[in-house]
Formats: C-alpha cells, structure tokens, sequence
C-alpha cells in the first residue's frame, strides 16, 4: 500500500469511508477555486475540463462526506447531458469512478470515486501545488496508466 493509500483509509473506521486528510481536501477546494478565477479572466468555454472538474468535485464529496448524483455532475460539468454522461462513462471504464443506485430511489444513481480514483486525485494533489525546492518534479510528464495505481 503507497504512502498516498494508507493516508486515505483510516482503519480505525468500522466502514472503509476515506479519511481525506484537511491538507489535501483544502487543495482540492483551492483548485476549484483556480479553475472559477480562470473562467472569470478568460473566456468561460476556452480552458473546459470537465473530467477534472468533476474529479475534484467527486474528491472533496469524499472528504465531506457529501452524495453526489450524476444529475449533480452532470450540472457541475457544464456540458451537455450526452457529453457529461459520455465522460462519466470513460472515468468509470478507466476505474476512476463507480455509479450506485440509491436504494431508496432507484431512479437515483450515486457516483463515488473508487480507491483508484482516490489515490490518483490525492497524488495529483500532493504534487500540484508547488512546495519549495524540494519538490520532486519529473522531467517529463508521465501518462496516467491506471493499471499501476491499482497495484
């Protein structure tokens, strides 16, 4: 288990929930903050990611303890249906992200990032922000394969 999974899982819990630590959910929250501060200086379609802004969003549900529905992501997307129903798809195929039916409302359908998608969005964030000189940046960016995040 990397350093980045055992920070996540806090075993102490009787449920596997993720305990996302502050440092980490205070950066997520910052880079959504980014992304809004980008839309306001320039035009709001030109810098769109909508799988990432839905990764954040998915990321700092976790640490709230918040439920997000596909209706909720596909409104904070910005996209339409068709299209944030499509990226929802390939972040699930990529095992970045799980849907469940409520129990309650079956109409209703939950979407949580899986461990995968956890260990990726804190890893990103660990290295997003600069922390002084002794950051390790690599020389090159590296694909996202995955495959390796799952052991």
């Amino acid at each position: 288990m990397t350093d980045s999974e055992r920070r996540l899982h806090n075993p102490d819990q009787g449920t596997n929930r993720p305990q996302i630590p502050p440092v980490l959910l205070a950066r997520a929250r910052q880079a959504r903050r980014l992304r809004a501060t980008m839309s306001a200086f320039l035009p709001q379609d030109l810098l769109v990611d909508p799988a990432w802004d839905m990764m954040i969003d998915l990321f700092i549900a976790a640490g709230t303890g918040e439920r997000l529905c596909v209706k909720d992501l596909i409104l904070l997307s910005g996209e339409s249906p068709a299209s944030a129903m499509r990226r929802i798809d390939r972040l699930q195929q990529a095992a970045l992200l799980a849907r469940h039916a409520d129990p309650k409302d079956h109409r209703r359908v939950h979407v949580t990032l899986t461990d995968t998608g956890l260990t990726a969005m804190a890893a990103m964030l660990e290295h997003l922000f600069d922390r002084g000189e002794e950051a390790e940046v690599p020389a090159t960016p590296r694909s996202f394969r995955p495959g390796a995040l799952r052991g």
